[in-house]
């Protein structure tokens, strides 16, 4: 019989946390991986579902306690759970994505949905961000079950859909009370095994000029929607959308990214839009940011008044920080200086996670860390690092011994 271990903060010894790290299985977290980035959860149009019943397969052999819960037509998330004793009600939870950017127009070296290993290296959309950072993190819940060691609290495992595009699975996990009792939170995207507290959020914006059609032999009795764009876009991209500093993080940007207009060559267009993604610090609100831009199209409108012109919000997603001196950043500096036997410094980066959907409006502690170089992400040619994964899940297991 499996023995268990009850360790707090205080009598976490080196023989437990040696034997905890010796018991990280290279190999599962290699058939983990391989067998995600196998399945094609491309998004769009967002295909997680037999991606999430693989892990659910492997989470059931592991011993796990498991629930695939639909989200929408062929999504599903997964909610993986290892049980505490029972003495305390809050949790730790490991969250990460099921879906993946496409694999794009250029040629891979290796099939991208092969997931072949070279070098040591597992190759394929996906391996970075993310299915191996989920891979790293059920390996560390699959290594404590079988140790039989037991935290206070539940550590939970919630694989999500749609993050690359709208974020639709962790929104669902949040509405649905996923984040109940949930005390810690660990987002496992893909940071060099670096520590990160802190990362950018998201707005976008799509400014549409309107104008009025007319026959293209004819454009004096139009009015061209794509013209008056060419004028108003340069006062758009001047908007200062500068925030509060941040030690971790650069400043806010803004950058147009798409612009389309008009609906035939034989006609005055009467529409124009252009999108905008700015990436916000925290401290800064949405709304100022808006208001930004709608003041750069009034003055735009006073002198061209025959052009309409208005703002959408597309997309909102928050800034997210946690201070330094909170119990998890400890418990993961901890965990990472008895795996790597460094010191790491928390640190920000400039990309958004499902952390902007779940850590606002619960004030969860959160940080980010996993395997995986985030020069690769959204790559042609992404692949990771075997080693990185038996790092990342070495510490995810060590952290939670390290926090109760």
């Amino acid at each position: 019989p499996t023995r268990t271990i009850i360790a707090s903060v205080t009598d976490v010894n080196d023989s437990l946390t040696a034997r905890i790290q010796d018991a990280v299985d290279r190999a599962e977290l290699v058939d983990i991986t391989q067998r995600l980035v196998q399945v094609d959860s491309t998004n769009p149009p967002g295909r997680e579902h037999d991606a999430a019943m693989i892990l659910e397969g492997i989470a059931q052999e592991a011993g796990l306690r498991v629930e695939l819960v639909t989200v929408a037509e062929g999504r599903s998330n997964v909610t993986i759970c290892l049980p505490g004793d029972g003495s305390d009600p809050r949790k730790l939870l490991y969250c990460g994505h099921l879906d993946t950017v496409v694999t794009g127009d250029s040629s891979w070296d290796h099939p991208p949905f092969g997931a072949a290993v070279v070098d040591g290296e597992i190759w394929g959309r996906g391996s970075v961000d993310m299915k191996g950072g989920i891979a790293a993190m059920l390996g560390a819940l699959a290594t404590l079950n079988r140790m039989g060691i037991r935290r206070p609290g539940d550590i939970v495992l919630a694989t999500v859909v749609g993050e690359e595009v709208d974020c639709i699975g962790s929104r669902h996990l949040l509405a649905t009370g996923g984040m109940a009792d949930v005390a810690w939170l660990v987002v496992g995207e893909p940071t060099d095994l670096e520590l990160v507290t802190a990362h950018k959020g998201c707005l976008r914006l799509r400014v549409t000029a309107c104008g009025v059609a007319a026959h293209a032999s004819q454009p004096e009795l139009g009015r061209n929607a794509v013209l008056a764009m060419t004028r108003l876009l340069p006062l758009l991209a001047r908007v200062d959308v500068g925030g509060p500093q941040h030690e971790l993080l650069s400043p806010a940007t803004s950058a147009p990214t798409v612009i389309s207009g008009g609906s035939a060559i034989n006609i005055i267009p009467d529409r124009c839009w252009v999108d905008f993604d700015i990436r916000t610090v925290p401290g800064q609100m949405d709304d100022d940011l808006v208001q930004r831009f709608a003041t750069a199209i009034r003055h735009f409108h006073d002198a061209e008044p025959d052009i309409d012109v208005h703002i959408d919000v597309s997309d909102e997603r928050s800034a997210v920080e946690t201070p330094p001196e909170a119990p998890l950043v400890d418990a993961f500096q901890n965990a990472m200086a008895s795996v790597s036997g460094r010191m790491c410094s928390p640190r920000g980066v400039s990309f958004f996670t499902d952390a902007s959907i779940l850590q606002p409006p619960t004030g969860v502690p959160t940080v980010v860390f996993g395997p995986g170089d985030t020069a690769l992400m959204h790559q042609t040619n992404e692949r990771v690092r075997i080693d990185d994964l038996v790092v990342a899940a070495r510490v995810l297991a060590l952290t939670p011994v390290a926090l109760w």
